[in-house]
């Protein structure tokens, strides 16, 4: 028997406000680092913002689904593992200040502008680690563990995410791979947690 909607629904919007912390901040802040490497020489693509932006519905898609259709280890599993990633994430923001060096958009076409109004929404703090990426790593994990049928495909969009990232010149390698680990560590803590909830279930039925 699934959970009470209510209660599915403020675990996730607790969560939700958790990432929020990352938008203040990361117009707000000032100081830190930029942790940028002698290898981060990605040319600036615009076409690239399409992919960067369309993870936005894909989060919403795979949150709501979450909410509504998985069944009780799924969601246990998932709201742990999501709360331990944004609140790793948000963390390391706040304790460990990092921005980015944005480029100068000179264009004037859809793409740049969009772009442009991104870049204005978001600030240029909070780099490391990339909400981008472990969002969509913690996701991907989650659902590839799921669904192994469509490992290759959660594999490709982690993959497009990451470079959208970089070919926006939003972030950093370092941020990139830093965001991996945040959701890599996000998805093994749900795992422990699922499998504890389920221990403390079954002693709790003896």
């Amino acid at each position: 028997m699934k959970a009470p909607l209510k209660r599915r629904m403020l675990l996730m919007l607790w969560v939700l406000l958790i990432q929020a912390i990352y938008t203040p901040t990361s117009l707000w802040m000032e100081g830190g680092i930029a942790p940028k490497l002698p290898i981060d020489v990605f040319p600036l693509w615009t076409v690239w913002v399409i992919p960067y932006v369309l993870c936005y519905p894909l989060w919403i898609g795979a949150l709501v689904w979450l909410v509504w259709k998985a069944d009780d280890d799924q969601f246990h599993t998932a709201i742990a593992a999501l709360f331990f990633t944004c609140s790793l994430g948000v963390s390391v923001y706040l304790l460990f200040p990092t921005y980015v060096i944005l480029p100068e958009l000179h264009g004037t076409d859809l793409l740049t502008n969009l772009l442009r109004a991104i870049q204005a929404a978001g600030g240029d703090h909070d780099a490391l680690p990339s909400a981008h990426v472990y969002i969509t790593v913690v996701l991907a994990l989650l659902y590839r563990g799921w669904y192994p049928q469509y490992g290759r495909l959660w594999t490709g969009i982690v993959f497009i995410v990451a470079l959208s990232t970089l070919f926006t010149q939003q972030h950093y390698i370092a941020d990139v791979l830093a965001g991996a680990l945040t959701g890599w560590l996000g998805y093994r803590f749900g795992l422990w947690w699922s499998v504890t909830h389920r221990r403390v279930q079954g002693m709790a039925h003896v």
